[in-house]
């Protein structure tokens, strides 16, 4: 994975993801978590 070749649209929704995921941890709600989770997980599959 070399970091040039990323776009900035990855590195958009790796940002949507992980706010997703401290708004979650913040609120204590499971689903936010999960979707963050699987937005990050598809993020880092695109990035690759």
């Amino acid at each position: 994975m070399n970091l040039k070749n990323i776009k900035p649209t990855t590195y958009a929704l790796l940002v949507a993801g992980l706010v997703m995921l401290l708004t979650g941890t913040y609120t204590d709600n499971g689903g936010f978590q999960l979707a963050s989770g699987m937005l990050i997980f598809i993020t880092l599959i695109i990035a690759l």
